[in-house]
Parts: structure tokens; sequence; C-alpha cells
């Protein structure tokens, strides 16, 4: 599970009042989601992690971040064989055994034109440095 991440953004919130606060912001984001329920929330000073699921379908569910400080939310998925959505299993196992909020604390790395490989047992790394690592490898 997991894998390569795709970085969508979904909602712009520069020049609205929903982004001068975390709750103008997250009602915008439930308006755009057609209101799931949030089952998962986390706060950092630059950015905020939420996990939204639908009601009645606990497999439904989807990462979003927002970058508080360009003031968009972003949404997250990975190239892997979930595609129907997560669970709150997944969300606590991509935030305790992937070392996922490295990336969220600082959501500015979410605009790198790299893309980030998220895996159980590593830290978050970008493509590029997984490429690296891969030639250095004695065959």
């Amino acid at each position: 599970m997991f894998g390569a991440m795709n970085v969508v953004p979904i909602v712009n919130l520069q020049h609205t009042p929903e982004g001068d606060s975390v709750e103008g912001a997250i009602a915008k984001l439930l308006d755009v989601t057609e209101h799931p329920t949030i089952a998962k929330w986390v706060q950092f000073p630059k950015a905020l992690f939420v996990f939204l699921v639908v009601p009645g379908d606990p497999e439904s569910g989807a990462f979003y971040i927002y970058d508080r400080r360009s003031k968009i939310w972003f949404w997250l998925d990975f190239d892997d064989d979930k595609f129907g959505g997560y669970t709150v299993s997944d969300f606590d196992r991509l935030v305790r055994e992937c070392r996922f909020l490295d990336i969220v604390e600082h959501p500015q790395l979410l605009q790198s034109q790299e893309r980030w490989v998220v895996q159980p047992g590593l830290r978050p790394q970008r493509s590029r440095e997984l490429a690296e690592a891969g030639m250095k490898k004695p065959a």
C-alpha cells in the first residue's frame, strides 16, 4: 500500500474570506467534497491534514492537506490498489509507519515538480532520491 504520491490542488482560498480561518477553510473543503465526515484531523502551524470519509462507507476515505500560507487545499492519492478509497486504519498507518507528518509539517514540499514516494518503514522520499539510492547499490 501507498507508493508514489499524486498531489492535486483542488481549492485556492488566497483571495477569499474562507482562507483566513481554519473553520472557513474546512467549510469550503466540505462544500467541494459534498460534505463527507471528518474522520481524522491533525493541525500544524503551517498545515492542516484531514481525512474525509463518506458516511456509511468506511473504505471511501481521502487525504487532504491545507497549506495555511498559500491557502490551497491539496488532495493526495497514491499509486496503489486502493481505488475506492482508504480506511481510518490506512490513515493511521500512513502517519505512524510512513512518517507522513514529515511532509505535512512542510506543506510547501507538496508543490514540488518531483513526486514523493511513501512506503511503510521509511521516511517519505522524492522519486529522484530513490533513483539515486538505487544507482549506488552494488549489483
